[in-house]
């Protein structure tokens, strides 16, 4: 590992301004400079980065961190190799401990046995007749690197030993004494910068298991890979949505058809690790996997995994057909548009789901359900247009009065001993767009946005309480008890907020707007004491004390009115 101090040394000797300008035109705004985010299309700039405390955020996307994480993500490599070419530009050499090397001749090994698969493939023309008849053409075939390991290959044997990688390093690398590939197609499986990391095996026809992966080596796992992720990450932060499917073909189907937002899981459920990483990209999901009941279950399983994580979830039905695979090969890429488009919410999902197993025409099999379905409840009460369409739903089926369904649900609730996945938390994603109305006109509350992340030494000057502030303003300033990396604690509709506020104003500030910023929250705070007054003029029953709150309140008009007018 590179030594944290060595770290800190690049960091410090790159000046992250001059860095970024090298990719993005930066315009300097008080403290800070601005311009166009490189990691999503914008019209008007909501892209910060400030030298003092050498960090970067982007207020329409989210996207943060300091000087090494740009580059890492603006030329899509790896962590190390950001600070190898950080480290280059001002001179530090850095020395790279065993276990880099060894990853490093990990990345090499599969690169050149993917290579010798890609060669074989081109040999064996069985193996692209059938290609072909799956709808893949020869380019398809050349951009997707499809690759072949031959019966009794021993192609990963012959590699390590001309890279004099010993046995039991080989074995490490997730190859011991045999190509486990043998005989099948082979589907590079790569890391989130794009390097070979692993390989998927497909049998050519029939046969048992079908599929393989790679087993978990030194760098592959599978807890912590999304196959087409390199890819897809950054049109997920673009388009600001995921599908999330399970299998190569179903993936590459929608990359196929142009839909290049889409990772398949390997196998396995989602965990942790995939969670962390496409919340850096989206909070919102479509589940797109098979029909079958293991698809169905994997669909329920992820909607209790992504739902507490905050991510927003709808489901694509494939009705007529099994997968997206062979959706596209039936109907082609608007096949899966329309799947997707057709999509549904979460409670409804669930509700079919269940159903089905039920006939809910005689009281038995209402009260099964019930019972079976009385664990979602809980589920969708933190929404109240979820709930309300979960109970409209059930009534429609059950023929139970919508006003009456919850408690039937609640009479069920703990006498089930029917298992089922249960989930914690769910949000409707229906393309629900808030109504907003943004005035043309910067408000008092947008002047103390732009002035806190743009001219701090002015905003220090600012007395004031939040609670002078209307809508998100309040919130933000109750939160922002110092100028250190506040953006880690915002909300997304918070950072809507700021970038609506950062939009509005494009001008200088001076002694002259910070005067007159100064007077207006004199103002609101006179108003705040004379409300205060009045309710209590309202309240009082005391003639002497109604008349000594009346001059107060005369007083405090006074101090408006000359308030609002200074002067010269």
């Amino acid at each position: 590992m590179i030594p944290r101090e060595v770290i800190e040394q690049i960091k410090e000797k790159s000046n992250i301004v001059e860095v970024i300008s090298e990719y993005v035109n930066l315009q300097k705004v008080g403290a800070n400079y601005r311009g166009l985010c490189p990691f999503h299309t914008e019209t008007s700039p909501s892209f910060y980065v400030n030298l003092s405390k050498n960090i970067y955020h982007c207020f329409g996307c989210g996207a943060s961190g300091d000087v090494i994480k740009f580059v890492q993500e603006i030329e899509n490599i790896s962590y190390v190799e950001a600070i190898q070419r950080l480290a280059s530009r001002v001179g530090i050499k850095v020395e790279f401990s065993e276990d880099d090397e060894l990853r490093t001749l990990y990345y090499e090994f599969y690169k050149q046995v993917h290579e010798q698969y890609k060669l074989k493939l081109q040999d064996a023309q069985n193996v692209i007749e059938y290609l072909e008849k799956r709808g893949f053409s020869r380019r398809e075939l050349s951009l997707y690197e499809f690759g072949f390991s031959p019966t009794s290959s021993n192609i990963p044997q012959m590699i390590a030993s001309k890279m004099n990688i010993e046995k039991e390093k080989l074995s490490s690398f997730g190859f011991a004494y045999s190509d486990p590939f043998s005989g099948r197609i082979t589907i590079p499986i790569r890391d989130d910068y794009g390097r070979v990391i692993a390989f998927g095996g497909r049998l050519v026809g029939d046969g048992m298991p079908k599929y393989i992966n790679s087993q978990d080596t030194i760098v592959f796992k599978k807890s912590s890979i999304l196959f087409m992720f390199d890819v897809a990450k950054e049109y997920m932060k673009g388009m600001d949505y995921a599908v999330i499917c399970e299998g190569y073909f179903d993936a590459l189907a929608f990359h196929r058809a142009g839909i290049k937002n889409v990772v398949a899981t390997l196998g396995t459920a989602l965990t942790k690790i995939h969670i962390s990483k496409l919340k850096k990209h989206t909070l919102n999901i479509i589940l797109a996997f098979d029909n079958d009941s293991a698809g169905v279950k994997a669909t329920l399983r992820n909607i209790e995994l992504l739902i507490p994580n905050g991510f927003n979830v709808v489901v694509a039905a494939f009705r007529q057909v099994k997968d997206a695979d062979e959706t596209f090969q039936k109907y082609g890429s608007q096949g899966l548009l329309n799947v997707l488009d057709s999509a549904l919410s979460p409670e409804l999902y669930v509700i079919e789901q269940n159903a089905k197993l039920f006939d809910l025409s005689n009281p038995n099999g209402v009260n099964s359900f019930l019972k079976l379905i009385s664990r979602w409840e809980d589920v969708f009460s933190h929404n109240a247009k979820l709930l309300d369409s979960f109970n409209e739903k059930i009534s429609e089926l059950t023929g139970i009065s919508k006003s009456k369904i919850g408690s039937a649900i609640s009479l069920t609730k703990g006498s089930s001993n029917q298992k089922e996945p249960s989930v914690q938390n769910i949000h409707n994603v229906q393309n629900q767009k808030t109504n907003r109305r943004i005035s043309s006109l910067p408000t008092l509350e947008d002047y103390l946005v732009y002035i806190y992340y743009n001219y701090p030494d002015f905003f220090k000057q600012l007395d004031f309480s939040p609670d002078l502030l209307e809508g998100n303003a309040r919130e933000f300033f109750l939160i922002a008890k110092d100028l250190n990396d506040l953006e880690d604690q915002l909300s997304k509709d918070m950072m809507k907020m700021v970038k609506s506020s950062l939009d509005k104003i494009d001008v200088q500030i001076d002694e002259n707007v910070l005067q007159s910023i100064k007077r207006e929250l004199e103002i609101r705070k006179i108003d705040k004491r004379i409300a205060e007054i009045d309710a209590l003029i309202e309240k009082s029953k005391n003639d002497d004390e109604k008349r000594i709150l009346l001059k107060a309140r005369i007083e405090l008009v006074k101090q408006k009115a000359k308030i609002k007018r200074p002067s010269n």
